[in-house]
C-alpha cells in the first residue's frame, strides 16, 4: 500500500467519524456501555478532536513532510502498540502514526478502550483489504522491531522489563499542572475547567494540581467550576 493510499484512507476515516453512520452510532453507544468512564460527551470531544486535529489532509501532509515518508516503504517494520483506557481513543495517535509511515502496528487495545478502536480499524479494513497486513490486533504482540507502551507507573515496570531491550517509547503516569497569578480573566478559568474535569480528569493533559500566590480569591474559580457540578452524578 502506497503513502497517498493511506493517506486518502485516513482522510475517509476522519470524515467517518464526524458523520452520523448508524454502525458509528452504536459503536459509540456500546464504548459507553463496556465503560461508563466513557460518557457520550467525551466520546464526541475525543473523536472531534482526531478528526479535527489529527486526520485533515493539511495536517498528514505536514506529518509527511516534517518526517519524510516516502511514498513506498519496502522493508516496513512491526511495532508493537500497548493501548492505554483511560480515555477514548487514547491510543488512536500511535496508531496513526506507525500506519501513516507505512509501518506493520501490532496491536494490544486496552480492555477498557476495545470497542472504538477495533471499530476503527475495522473500517479502514473494510475500505481496504490490504490495511489487514498493517493493522494487525492481538493479544500477544511478541517478536516486533520496536514498541509503544503506555500504562500506569507500575506496568511501566513490565513494559521495561520485556520491551526495554528494544527501540521503544513507555509512558507512565502523567498529570498536568496550572500556574495562576490571581489576574485570569474569565475565559481562562474556563479553559482550566476543561482542563481539569474533561475526562473525569483521568487524562495525561488534565490538570490535577494548581499552584496560587498567597490571598487568592477562589470565589471566580470555584464559580467556574460550577460548570462541571453534573459529574458528580457519575458514580
Amino acid at each position: 500500500m502506497t503513502l497517498s493510499q493511506r493517506k486518502e484512507l485516513l482522510v475517509r476515516l476522519g470524515n467517518y467519524m464526524q458523520a452520523k453512520d448508524e454502525q458509528w452510532q452504536q459503536a459509540k453507544h456500546k464504548a459507553y456501555l463496556e465503560n461508563h468512564w466513557f460518557v457520550p460527551e467525551f466520546i464526541e470531544l475525543s473523536i472531534n478532536n482526531i478528526a479535527a486535529n489529527f486526520l485533515q489532509p493539511h495536517q498528514l501532509e505536514k506529518l509527511i513532510t516534517q518526517y519524510q515518508i516516502p511514498e513506498e516503504n519496502p522493508a516496513p517494520k512491526k511495532v508493537g502498540i500497548v493501548m492505554a483506557g483511560n480515555i477514548p481513543l487514547v491510543g488512536f495517535h500511535d496508531l496513526l502514526c506507525v500506519f501513516l509511515s507505512g509501518n506493520i502496528a501490532m496491536i494490544k487495545p486496552s480492555s477498557k478502550d476495545e470497542v472504538l478502536i477495533r471499530h476503527v480499524v475495522k473500517k479502514l479494513t473494510d475500505w481496504d483489504e490490504s490495511v489487514n497486513r498493517l493493522i494487525i490486533i492481538g493479544e500477544m504482540i511478541k517478536n516486533c522491531d520496536a514498541y509503544i507502551a503506555t500504562g500506569s507507573n507500575n506496568s511501566s515496570r513490565y513494559f521495561e522489563y520485556y520491551f526495554g531491550k528494544y527501540p521503544s517509547i513507555i509512558r507512565k503516569n502523567r498529570t498536568s499542572v496550572a500556574i495562576l497569578t490571581g489576574k485570569e480573566n474569565e475565559e481562562d478559568l474556563e479553559r482550566l475547567a476543561d482542563d481539569v474535569y474533561q475526562y473525569f480528569g483521568l487524562g495525561c493533559r488534565n490538570v490535577t494540581k494548581i499552584f496560587i500566590p498567597r490571598n487568592y480569591d477562589f470565589i471566580p474559580l470555584l464559580n467556574t467550576f460550577k460548570k462541571y457540578d453534573y459529574l458528580a452524578d457519575h458514580h
